[in-house]
This record gives structure tokens, C-alpha cells and sequence, in this order.
């Protein structure tokens, strides 16, 4: 990409036109990643780029545009788009609601923007949701909950193979659950949410560390202050939902096992013996490209929803 923000480009296949091309984007508080890939699901190319809290629609639009040049070039072209959002969506419309994690989003027809200007269908839902799909289809597990542990804390939930998003959608924010109702105010306006105890963000900032330094300077107490809150919040959920796996993904599961121990351990004593000790707790075998690649997947249903993908020789160039 062409922009001055900070960013990493990998290539693992040149260009070779496919059936179906999809450039799915995983836009989150602090990273835009996005993966393309063909209708094998190969994986053939990934970019990473820094984004902040002032990444709004205009930014994330023009930076849109710029992947879509990529994915033509690297794909020999482009099909569809999906997007994963941090926050809530309503994904029947592709609009992206609110963010607590990125300002200037309120109630942006971000699919129908994109659309209007690439010229291809696009999906928007949110950034876990997308995850989980992906960590679902590396499974094959028909029920789960997905914990993201990143710059925020976000859930999502798949029971019988299909996601949950309850009444309106927006099924899965575990990390606006309020674990201590004198704590620090949250900017969803409630307190005490375990996203301030817990996140990648909270952890760095309990070390005394700045954004990004927590993988290159682990902070063993903040790390087990920071399960201990997660626990208290994954341990209510499994009293609630009883599923048999939970996933841990996101930035900070990428610490490693110690941390997914240190986590699973006490999300055991957080609930039922009955309902902890059978559940696997583990982390995303989809890593930190699930996102992406669950939005690259959720890019099909655009396609569904708009018809069959135009061939190579009527694509946009």
C-alpha cells in the first residue's frame, strides 16, 4: 500500500486467476489486516497496517480501495469483499452501527459505500463474528464461544453450526460484561467492563508499557490480573451457555500456552465443576489471520446475495 501509516505486505503466490476472488479485511483498534484468497481457500496474500482510534470511514474507505488494487493484481480479480468490524453491526445491510474502539462510526452504510465504489459486492459483520466463522470451519466444532482478547475483548457464539446473534445482531459483546460496578467508566457508558481489566490494552497498561510493547515485554502479574478478570467473564457465560469449547484468539491469546493455561485454569473455578472441567479451553488454530480470513468466507454470502461472480473478462481492472 501507498499510505504513510506503518505497514507489512506478504505474497505467497503470484497472480492466477481462480473461479472466485475474495479480499476479506479484519479492521480492528490499533490494525487493518487483510487476507485475499481464492475459491480453494488459499491463502494469497496478507497486508498489515496500523490504524488508531481517529481510523474512521473516510481513512478506512481510501484504504479499502487500496487493498481492492492488490487483491486484483495479486488475484487476477476481484469478486467480493468482507468486512469484520469492531463493534456492532447490522450485517443484513452491511451498515457498521458504533464502535467503541474507533471514532467517527455511527450507523455508516459500509458495505453499500464499498459497492458503490469498486464495483463489487461486499459483506460487513462484526470482527468476532468473522473469527468465529473461520475457527468453526478449521474445526468443524457445530458449538462454541469465541473470545478475541485484543485492543478490546469481543465474543461470539456458534451454536449449531450457525452463529447466534440474538434479536438484533449484536449477540456476543462479552467484553461489555460489568465485572466490577465501581470501576472505570467505559465508553459503551456503563462501568467496571471486563475489556478494562482484561484487553491487550488494559494489560499494557497496568505494566506501564506502550501500544504494541506487550509481545516484545511480557508482564507476567499484569498477564495473570489480566486472566483473572477474563475468567470472571468467560466462567459466567459457560454457567450460562454450557458449550463444550470455548477459543481464545486475538493478539493477546498469541502470547502463547501459559497464557491460555493461566486463563483456563481460572475460568474452571469462575463456574460449575460440572460445566469448567469438561470444557476445552484452547487457542484459535485460525491465529491472528481469523479474522481476515472469516471475513474473506462471509464475502461469499455477498456473492450470494448479488448473484453469480462476473467472469475474468468483464472483472474491474
Amino acid at each position: 500500500m501507498t499510505s504513510s501509516r506503518a505497514r507489512s505486505i506478504t505474497c505467497s503466490r503470484g497472480r492466477g486467476a481462480r473461479d472466485v476472488q475474495l479480499l476479506g479485511i479484519d479492521l480492528g483498534g490499533t490494525k487493518l489486516l487483510a487476507c485475499g484468497v481464492d475459491d480453494d481457500s488459499g491463502q494469497a496474500f496478507r497486508v498489515r497496517e496500523q490504524t488508531g482510534r481517529s481510523f474512521g470511514p473516510d481513512a478506512a474507505l481510501a484504504a479499502i480501495t487500496e487493498l481492492a488494487g492488490w487483491a486484483r493484481h495479486a488475484l487476477g480479480g476481484l469478486d467480493a469483499i468482507g468486512i469484520g468490524f469492531p463493534g456492532l453491526v447490522d450485517h443484513r445491510r452491511g451498515v457498521a452501527r458504533s464502535s467503541t474502539m474507533l471514532d467517527g462510526w455511527h450507523d455508516v452504510a459500509l458495505a453499500a459505500q464499498v459497492t458503490a465504489a469498486l464495483g463489487v459486492p461486499c459483506a460487513v459483520d462484526n470482527d468476532v463474528n468473522a473469527a468465529a466463522l473461520h475457527e468453526h470451519a478449521c474445526r468443524g466444532a457445530p458449538d462454541l464461544l469465541y473470545v478475541s482478547v485484543g485492543t478490546g475483548i469481543g465474543g461470539a457464539l456458534v451454536l449449531g453450526g450457525a452463529l447466534w446473534r440474538g434479536r438484533g445482531g449484536f449477540a456476543g459483546e462479552l467484553g461489555h460484561m460489568t465485572i466490577d460496578r465501581a470501576g472505570p467508566p467505559c465508553a459503551c457508558g456503563r462501568r467496571g467492563c471486563v475489556h478494562h481489566y482484561a484487553s491487550g490494552t488494559a494489560i499494557e497498561s497496568a505494566a506501564g508499557l506502550g501500544p504494541g510493547q506487550l509481545a516484545a515485554a511480557p508482564a507476567p502479574v499484569a498477564i495473570v490480573d489480566a486472566a483473572e478478570a477474563l475468567a470472571v467473564a468467560i466462567g459466567s457465560a459457560l454457567n450460562l451457555l454450557d458449550v463444550p469449547l470455548v477459543v481464545l484468539g486475538g493478539g493477546v491469546a498469541e502470547l502463547g500456552p501459559d497464557y491460555v493455561a493461566a486463563v483456563a485454569s481460572r475460568v474452571r473455578r469462575e463456574c460449575f465443576r460440572e460445566i469448567g472441567e469438561p470444557c476445552e479451553i484452547s487457542a484459535s488454530r485460525g491465529g491472528y489471520d481469523a479474522g481476515a480470513l472469516g471475513a474473506a468466507a462471509i464475502a461469499r454470502d455477498a456473492i450470494a446475495a448479488h448473484g453469480q461472480p462476473c467472469s475474468a473478462a468483464t472483472r474491474p481492472s
